[in-house]
């Protein structure tokens, strides 16, 4: 035996003793976990029984012993409880010295230990301890830190505290100083007495903060202070002022000063406040806004929000449209009026009917028709059906442009009665000259992979191309080859490691981090970033009730849920709307993006929360631009329909944007298999892994990919892919970069791929714009979604899977290699381009290779072992880690699963994965055909426990 061999032998044997390694520390966390938990248990239930019951010598013994653990708890305890200052545990607290041991640890040199020590400190606070976090802020250097620093002594309800709070915004950036402000307004009337020191300081920072603390605190000294600060010519300061102003106020805006203000922003922010104001004369000041083009969507809105209010004001805006004093804005009025336009074709029966035909007739004649054909092919009354089809025959004769409209979008029963041809819709101009470059940029890689191996055999063995025989060439090509895929397969294996590595440390940071953040703190006003989270649905009516549910039972202080049905064709929307109680609204949407038409929004004014959108058909990526445009929210999260968050999942993701060192552009989480799970009303209430062979394969797939890859990136902060299923994003930044990419938006293309498009153009485009940010992946925020059972859907999937990476590395080349971009374009997209896109080509080849070896007779003792480690044992290890990770906050998988995932592990080297890279392979041909959409996945619904969820169809 060589050396190589005995080397190969000893990495074998390593190899398999890592793997055991990682199995027997999957047994022992489940045995820590149990033990741990136990303890914990006794210690909550004895610490609630005690409140009550008084406390024994031994008991308190035990907390003495445990006092680790009982700060923790009590910290957790009295966010809910109420324990009085003489509380045995408190004593047992202090009693233990440890209360000085965190004071020492404000000044610590590590960041983690400087937070530990604040949050614990507010949750045992005393004399010391209070003037230590006052000393601590005064020092600290890292505003993340000041920020706990200051939650604590707001939890402490330090007095004292405020000036050193108060300077400790100054010069600081603008996330800190939000947050901070806010806290200082917690102190209510304590602060207010302490204002009269800060009314003549010029800081901006002190001038925010003031304005800040007015927006809640209504007082008559700052009424003033306002209306000064809104003449500001510092832009920040004077828009503050005059919201605030609106807040509590708006009367005094009502005045030419503001709505005649030269800044357009004081415009608007006006014309928001004013319509707070139900009246006509506030209506007639607000029309002369109409014709100013910067203010006139906003004043549509504004009107359209009042005569909502107020809908008898809806017949005072009909005689308005016909003022001759006011023809200026009379396309304006139109498409108020188009808004309600169910209102005025129910008065077509009335007796004023000629007059509403009149009107109906114009708003036709001025092209505001969107409402009306919604209207028409989803009205059954024959009686306003025959009166609006006898305005509409005259006008669609003498005008085309009208006609092709009504052709394209009427139903074909109301075009017959018209006597019009269908027309089909119009096809949108796509940019030719990407498709062509993208297939040039295909076949030559394609080209290079089948001649890049060819070519280097050529060059190595030159001087006997033409001595040897043929097969005697083949044989030791194909010998060469098997050694070329098994270190491949080992490059690949450990890139996969390194993450790995990456991947601990990251959800040691990410565990550290989310058990310091108490609901207390993350639940106070603009602590938490807002958030709206749009849901696409198309055929989704298996699933979409339990969904919604889930979705509305999220605990996080500030979100809205809007759901974008995107023309589906089975009950989806009925079932919306028959469940929720839904009724249609007519809000005016702005169009930030551009998309397929909306068709209807609808509301239950008992559920707030709520907007279900109805729209033409469009795509994902098209819906999720409309829930963009009628979001209200500072960031949004995408989420499939057929997806369950945990009720804590979007909190844990979102809490991650506090830590951020860097603009946090977007979130990442975690997406697991609901296959076996039980659900009971949106939640799920037993969580097990699938009885589907093929779904088990995918779990441990979900479980590598996420905690041994995402993981891991993220903490490099070289992510790239953010799950379309479960995903968080800044709403400006993306607006700024033209939405999802589709069709109907600027760069005129659709992709398959429109979750990791999305991250990377948006990386791009921070770096272009030289603009430091950050993009995060929680692997503790959970979002568990349906994933196919069957082979045909699977491979669908995966095919689609690939020409969307494909798309993607096409469309986002000139980042690759390109040091501009820094980590993303230096390994990032390079990973993605060497082992994600080319990978499959090489790895098919091969399998081939393999075959050949065998057959010929050359496939030897060295190669089997090399294939074996790189592509077997490697593979195991990062399955068993990426369990062991998954496993570390809450343990979801018994032993027994555990067991059966470590076995699937080793099944899916043999068959599973090689039939894999061959769909891989058939999304990369096909990316070179006509391009297709994502196509369709067949639901079978959620397991229930209830008779009140949905039937499953």
């Amino acid at each position: 035996m060589n050396v190589s061999m005995a080397w190969l032998l000893y990495l074998v044997a390593f190899s398999c003793l890592l793997a055991l390694t990682g199995i027997l520390l999957l047994i022992i966390s489940k045995y820590r976990h149990h033990r741990h938990h136990k303890k914990i248990s006794f210690m909550r239930k004895y610490l609630n029984d005690s409140l009550s019951l008084g406390s024994r010598r031994q008991d308190k013994d035990f907390f003495s012993n445990n006092v680790n653990l009982a700060v923790p708890l009590f910290l957790e305890l009295r966010q809910t409880l109420q324990f009085e200052s003489s509380h045995f545990l408190l004593n047992c607290i202090r009693q233990s010295k440890i209360e000085n041991y965190y004071q020492k640890q404000l000044y610590s040199s590590r960041k983690i230990k400087r937070i530990t020590a604040a949050v614990y400190l507010s949750a045992i606070p005393s004399v010391n301890s209070t003037l230590a976090l006052e000393n601590a802020l005064k020092k600290e250097q890292d505003y993340l830190v000041g920020l706990y620093l200051c939650n604590s002594l707001v939890d402490t309800n330090s007095l004292s505290a405020i000036p050193t709070m108060v300077n400790s915004i100054i010069g600081a950036p603008l996330w800190y100083r939000n947050k901070v402000s806010t806290l200082l307004c917690s102190f209510g009337v304590e602060f207010h007495a302490y204002i009269p020191n800060l009314l003549s300081r010029e800081d901006i920072e002190i001038q925010g903060l003031l304005i800040d603390f007015a927006a809640i605190y209504p007082a008559d000294d700052l009424k003033n202070y306002l209306l000064e600060k809104s003449q500001s010519p510092i832009k920040d300061i004077s828009y503050r002022a005059t919201r605030t102003i609106g807040i509590f106020y708006h009367t005094l805006l009502n005045c030419p000063q503001f709505l005649n203000n030269p800044d357009p922003v004081i415009r608007n922010i006006t014309i928001q406040a004013l319509t707070q104001i139900t009246t006509k004369e506030n209506i007639i000041n607000l029309l002369p806004l109409l014709t100013d083009h910067q203010c006139e969507d906003r004043t549509i809105a504004a009107i359209s929000m009042i005569s909502s209010k107020r809908p008898i004001y809806l017949d005072f805006l009909i005689e308005l449209f016909y003022d001759p004093n006011y023809l200026s804005v009379k396309s304006s009025i139109a498409k108020i009026l188009s808004n309600r336009i169910e209102y005025l074709l129910a008065k077509l029966n009335n007796p004023d009917h000629q007059k509403i035909n009149t009107l109906v007739g114009d708003m036709i004649q001025l092209g505001k028709i969107n409402g009306l054909i919604g209207f028409l092919n989803k009205n059954k009354n024959i009686e306003i059906e025959n009166e609006i089809l006898a305005i509409l025959r005259p006008i669609i004769e003498s005008n085309s442009v009208l006609h092709a409209e009504f052709a394209t979008y009427l139903t074909h029963r109301l075009l017959s009665k018209l006597n019009i041809e269908p027309l089909p819709p119009p096809q949108t101009i796509k940019n030719t000259s990407i498709e062509k470059d993208k297939l040039l940029f295909l076949y030559s890689i394609l080209t290079s992979v089948l001649l890049f191996f060819p070519l280097i055999y050529v060059c190595r063995y030159w001087d006997n191309l033409l001595l040897s025989p043929w097969i005697i060439h083949l044989k030791q090509y194909v010998l060469d080859f098997n050694y070329y895929v098994a270190y491949y397969s080992i490059a690949i294996n450990s890139i996969y490691l390194l993450l790995l590595f990456f991947s601990i440390l990251g959800a040691y940071q990410q565990t550290k981090y989310w058990n310091l953040k108490q609901l207390t703190f993350l639940f106070k006003p603009r602590i938490m970033p807002s958030i709206s989270i749009i849901a696409p649905a198309f055929r989704e009516e298996a699933t979409i009730i339990e969904s919604v549910n889930s979705l509305l039972n999220l605990r996080y202080p500030n979100y809205e849920l809007i759901i974008v049905n995107d023309g589906s064709t089975d009950n989806t929307l009925h079932k919306l709307i028959t469940y929720f109680n839904l009724e249609k609204v007519d809000p005016h949407i702005q169009h930030r993006l551009k998309t397929k038409p909306v068709r209807g929004v609808y509301l239950n004014a008992s559920i707030p929360k709520l907007i279900v959108i109805d729209k033409a058909n469009g795509g994902k990526a098209d819906s999720l631009n409309v829930g963009i445009n009628i979001s209200k929210k500072e960031y949004f999260c995408g989420i499939d329909a057929d997806s369950l968050l945990e009720d804590d999942a979007l909190l844990k993701l979102a809490s991650m944007a506090i830590d951020s060192p860097h603009e946090a552009v977007a979130l990442g989480g975690n997406i697991l298999p609901i296959n076996g799970c039980t659900v009971n009303k949106g939640m799920i209430t037993a969580t097990k892994i699938p009885n589907s062979p093929l779904a088990r394969l995918q779990t441990i797939e979900y479980l590598r990919a996420f905690m041994a890859g995402r993981l891991g990136w993220a903490y490099l902060n070289c992510l790239l892919i953010i799950s379309g299923a479960f995903g968080l994003f800044r709403k400006d930044r993306i607006i700024e970069i033209g939405g999802y990419l589709t069709s109907s938006e600027r760069f005129q293309k659709d992709t398959v791929g429109e979750d990791m498009e999305l991250v990377t153009r948006l990386s791009r485009h921070m770096s272009e714009k030289g603009l430091k940010h950050s993009i995060h992946y929680s692997y503790n925020a959970n979002c568990w979604t349906e994933v196919p059972e069957s082979l045909q859907i699977f491979s669908r999937q995966r095919d689609r899977w690939q020409r969307g990476l494909i798309d993607i590395m096409s469309f986002h080349r000139k980042l690759i290699f390109n040091p501009k971009y820094q980590q993303v374009g230096l390994v990032a997209m390079p990973y993605f381009f060497l082992f994600e896109l080319v990978g499959p080509l090489i790895e098919t080849q091969g399998y081939v290779m393999v075959i050949l070896a065998i057959a010929l007779g050359v496939f030897n003792q060295h190669i089997a072992l090399l294939l074996f480690i790189s592509s077997i044992m490697m593979g195991i290890i990062i399955s068993i880690f990426s369990l062991l990770i998954m496993e570390k906050e809450i343990h979801y998988f018994s032993r027994k699963e555990l067991t059966i995932l470590i076995l699937y592990s080793l099944i899916e080297n043999f068959g599973p994965r090689q039939l894999i890279s061959l769909w891989r392979i058939s999304g990369y041909i096909n990316s070179l055909k006509k391009p297709v959409g994502w196509g369709t996945m067949t639901r079978k619904g959620f397991a229930t426990t209830s008779q009140t969820t949905i039937n499953k169809n």
